[in-house]
């Protein structure tokens, strides 16, 4: 019976975020030393400029936590409906698009490109956070880590906007398969972030030793929003 719950739960969820699930293309970025604000400065002459499509956008990300290995030091974000995305990949082009590259290439370079869909939303009033984090696993039972994902949540609240979804391509050789990202007001919010009773603990714990049996953590980083556009 309580599986049958938590798959209704989950049914409905998906029901009522199925319209406002976004597609998103992330692009790894290397700034050069000392560069990142040229970067910034680039990103704003071009996006700055053109009339954005209304249900797109486009975010520069600075990383700020990472792991040793973590290549990036920026993302460029692209988020919103396919739609809209696909009216945006339209107006990055001509000789004004060319130029912007051109430029950009001077200060970074370009070091990885993915894709991919949310498949549930939480406090989506919240978006606009400056500050989150992000997890990635590789998954081989996808049903059975979204369901752990809802029952973990029927106890443990987060606060800021909250997204899982998976990743379609550019996947990397670590073979990360699905994400959850979360946001966060302020420093202070990030660092006191996660379980703050003795059931949420539970719970974050359950969903940890659950998800164990079929994915693989691949790690995790925080981001801090440079600008946005759109």
């Amino acid at each position: 019976m309580k599986k049958f719950i938590i798959t209704l739960l989950l049914f409905i969820t998906f029901s009522i975020n199925a319209q406002n699930n976004i597609a998103w293309n992330q692009v790894g970025v290397v700034a050069n030393d000392g560069y990142g604000s040229d970067l910034a400065e680039t990103m704003d002459k071009f996006y700055g400029s053109i009339e954005m499509p209304e249900n797109a956008s486009v975010q520069l990300l600075a990383v700020y936590h990472n792991s040793p290995d973590h290549k990036p030091t920026h993302y460029i974000n692209y988020s919103g409906t396919v739609e809209g995305l696909v009216q945006l990949r339209e107006l990055r082009g001509g000789a004004d698009y060319n130029a912007y590259t051109n430029e950009f290439s001077k200060y970074g370079k370009t070091i990885s490109n993915t894709h991919g869909k949310t498949f549930l939303r939480f406090n989506t009033d919240d978006t606009e956070d400056p500050i989150a984090q992000v997890w990635e696993w590789r998954v081989e039972d996808q049903g059975a880590f979204v369901d752990a994902f809802m029952e973990m949540l029927e106890t443990f609240k987060p606060d800021g906007y909250m997204s899982l979804g998976g990743m379609f391509g550019g996947i990397s050789k670590e073979g990360e398969s699905h994400y959850v990202y979360v946001t966060h007001d302020s420093y202070q919010a990030m660092l006191e972030w996660g379980p703050k009773t003795p059931a949420e603990q539970k719970a974050f714990e359950k969903f940890i030793k659950t998800t164990d049996k079929f994915s693989e953590f691949k790690g995790t980083y925080s981001i801090w929003t440079v600008n946005s556009w759109n």
